[in-house]
């Protein structure tokens, strides 16, 4: 099956082929503020979400160059918005409702997501940390054969946008943002509902938010903990590789870079995670999940309903 690809990401590509650039781009004890890490296995893979890989390949989909920005042509599936969207919130739904039925409490739809994610469901989350090593150790764990690549983005930047907007006062395009009763929402206001738009996770909400993982709920799962894990929800045709890569064409945009690692440093990179860092698989996927039972079982009988 065909996936899209992304020849603009070269805009902002940084060769890395030393353990030298390793040791000082990302082993660093301070890494940048506001800065998240995503690692994948090939470089040639682009940032799209589970879901989204299966549902193009489960489908006969046409094809059509589209413009993502800048002159930008990307050849793309035409995709069913509606069928999208609702076959996406339906596998969620039924996950939940799983966990309920075993035991599960009650927890946000944000957490059902990632939890989703983590056990093999597909969803329209895409998995960024905000360790480079734990980003590293994704990129190179697997397809020893292929050149693999980091991904730093300042998965944020579109919360920050809008919050920026909403301060800008009565006089800012926006307007006047009206309370229930009528009466004018002060700026803190009206910022706090621009930032619940962009973080809040539902089914008619925006296509593009950065999911907060509440407190009480990240005790479900330790996956979530020992990877330093944080997600966007990106529920589009067009890649997040958009997103990140043609919303400017200024390619020293703070904290947006593609770093593309040689195969041959693989296995010495994760030579040095382990033993310096003590991350490798046992790790990253530790056996001890609260309630791993329950989110195991209702995963399993999510992926038997859909044929997953």
């Amino acid at each position: 099956m065909n996936f899209p690809t992304f020849d603009y990401r070269a805009w902002y590509k940084t060769d890395v082929d030393s353990l030298e650039q390793i040791e000082a781009l990302f082993f660093n004890e301070n890494p940048h503020n506001d800065i998240y890490y995503r690692g994948m296995a090939n470089y040639d893979f682009i940032c799209i979400s589970t879901f989204y890989r299966y549902y193009i390949n489960s489908r006969r989909l046409d094809w059509r160059e589209v413009d993502v920005g800048f002159n930008a042509m990307v050849n793309l599936p035409e995709i069913d918005e509606n069928e999208y969207k609702n076959l996406s919130f339906s596998i969620l739904d039924d996950f939940y409702t799983n966990m309920l039925d075993l035991g599960s409490v009650e927890i946000s739809y944000e957490s059902i997501a990632y939890l989703a994610q983590h056990y093999g469901l597909p969803t329209d989350l895409i998995d960024f940390s905000y360790d480079p090593k734990i980003a590293l150790y994704f990129a190179c764990c697997e397809l020893p054969e292929s050149d693999c690549s980091i991904y730093m983005f300042d998965i944020y930047s579109h919360v920050k946008n809008m919050m920026a907007l909403a301060g800008q006062g009565p006089s800012a395009e926006i307007g006047y943002m009206l309370k229930e009763d009528g009466t004018h929402m002060t700026n803190d206001e009206r910022a706090q509902v621009f930032k619940d738009y962009c973080t809040t996770l539902s089914k008619d909400g925006a296509s593009t938010v950065t999911p907060i993982i509440k407190g009480d709920d990240i005790r479900f799962s330790e996956r979530i903990i020992n990877q330093k894990g944080a997600f966007i929800y990106h529920r589009s045709e067009v890649p997040m590789d958009q997103l990140m890569y043609t919303a400017s064409t200024d390619t020293y945009y703070s904290g947006r870079r593609i770093y593309k690692i040689t195969k041959e440093l693989k296995p010495q990179i994760l030579q040095i995670l382990d033993e310096r860092f003590g991350i490798n698989k046992a790790y990253i996927y530790p056996s001890m999940d609260l309630n791993l039972t329950i989110i195991d079982k209702a995963a399993s009988m999510t992926k038997e309903k859909f044929n997953l």
